[in-house]
């Protein structure tokens, strides 16, 4: 019989955790689901640690082609009606599955739930919530994502897996392919959210997220959304103008990054952007303005304590 959930597991060079991860899979309340865990050609003992590890997955490896071919080639081998997709440093809460196949098996209009994400260091610990940082905006979930910031974490989230077939595969780059496929997902079919905390994401300095280039990711977010847009017409005209403000805030997040990484001259020309597209924001002018002061360290220090505060993990 085919699985009501499957499971897809996107591995690579986290021989620390993957144990932790399928058993926290193996240990949830609802039981019929697959595990299909793609490792993306680890270096380490990712697949041999998986193997040792009591669990129901079908491991399968491939060379080294990022998390979008690993979750791609998952969601081809998947059979299961429903999917979601966990990576190999994370850990899911016992209740999630049986919360939500039992929300989609009662609301068949909605092709996404999610819900919200406790934050854990590299050794388990707290360190808050993904809502302190990026809480969900009320409204429609596919224009507030457009708008605002993916509010949706991949640990949470399960999808119907005839509408993201419908949306089509993940689209590089990694870092953003998630939030731009929940943004078509919820355009076609609806998207619900539960406060409850069902997932743990990690954060380490291993951390994708962490790594990431912030003047390319930002950019490659500005040419993605432009790209989805495209591809939905009747999301774009609902959006309208409003969509200015978000590339504007896109050049203002890459003006205050760099920084906060010490490239003052950098920062202003993204200020400057961000003023071109957006002139009515007084925080636009406001780091615009802060960059002219002549005492580049206090300029420096002032954008890494608001990156503290505002981004404490």
């Amino acid at each position: 019989m085919t699985p009501k959930l499957s499971v897809i597991i996107a591995s690579y060079n986290h021989q620390d955790y993957i144990a932790q991860t399928l058993r926290s899979i193996e240990e949830q309340t609802f039981g019929d689901f697959e595990i299909i865990l793609i490792d993306d050609g680890s270096s380490d003992r990712t697949v041999e640690v998986a193997r040792e590890t009591e669990s129901r997955a079908r491991i399968h490896t491939q060379r080294n082609q990022g998390v979008v071919a690993a979750r791609n080639r998952g969601v081809e081998l998947a059979q299961g009606q429903y999917l979601c997709f966990i990576d190999s440093d994370d850990l899911v809460l016992p209740q999630r599955f049986e919360r939500q196949v039992a929300f989609l098996d009662a609301h068949p209009e909605v092709g996404l739930v999610y819900a919200e994400a406790l934050i854990i260091d590299a050794e388990g610990h707290g360190q808050g919530r993904l809502s302190d940082v990026y809480p969900v905006k009320p409204g429609d979930t596919a224009e507030m994502l457009a708008l605002h910031y993916c509010f949706i974490p991949m640990i949470t989230a399960m999808v119907r897996a005839d509408v993201l077939r419908q949306a089509g595969p993940f689209e590089r780059p990694g870092p953003i392919s998630d939030y731009i496929k929940w943004i078509e997902v919820a355009h076609l079919s609806g998207a619900h959210y539960d406060p409850e905390p069902l997932g743990c994401w990690r954060r380490h300095p291993r951390s994708t997220s962490k790594r990431a280039n912030k003047v390319k990711s930002y950019a490659k977010t500005r040419v993605a959304l432009k790209r989805t847009l495209r591809k939905y017409p009747d999301l774009a005209r609902k959006l309208g103008k409003r969509i200015v403000r978000r590339y504007a805030r896109s050049y203002f997040l890459t003006g205050f990054w760099l920084a906060a990484d010490g490239d003052v001259p950098r920062a202003r020309k993204y200020y400057a952007k961000a003023i071109k597209l957006y002139p009515a924001s007084a925080a636009n002018w406001g780091g615009y303005l802060l960059t002219l002061v002549p005492a580049r360290r206090s300029i420096v220090a002032l954008h890494r304590y608001v990156r503290t505060r505002k981004l404490p993990w």
